[in-house]
């Protein structure tokens, strides 16, 4: 390998790794902010300062995702379900 390939091959590896650390310092960013709007999200609605349908208003998941989120939490619905299916009557 001659020096201008060995200079090109380090200069390549320099700049991939800069990018990689630059996107693993945005992914860990990304991370802890859907961490922390999680969190607020399980907050409100097991404080019930608002409904599924008016957090899902102001964030950036809709009403189903939000449930999804306060199951995975424990938080249990604001009603229990009426209507049970042929499925878990077995």
């Amino acid at each position: 390998m001659t020096d201008e390939e060995r200079n090109r091959r380090d200069a390549a590896l320099r700049e991939l790794d800069e990018l990689s650390a630059a996107y693993e310092a945005a992914v860990k960013e990304l991370d802890e902010r859907r961490d922390a709007l999680h969190d607020a999200i399980v907050k409100h609605l097991s404080e019930r300062n608002a409904r599924p349908g008016e957090v899902s208003e102001h964030t950036p998941y809709d009403r189903n995702h939000i449930r999804r989120i306060a199951n995975a939490a424990g938080v249990k619905p604001l009603r229990e379900r009426t209507v049970r299916s042929a499925k878990s009557d077995s």
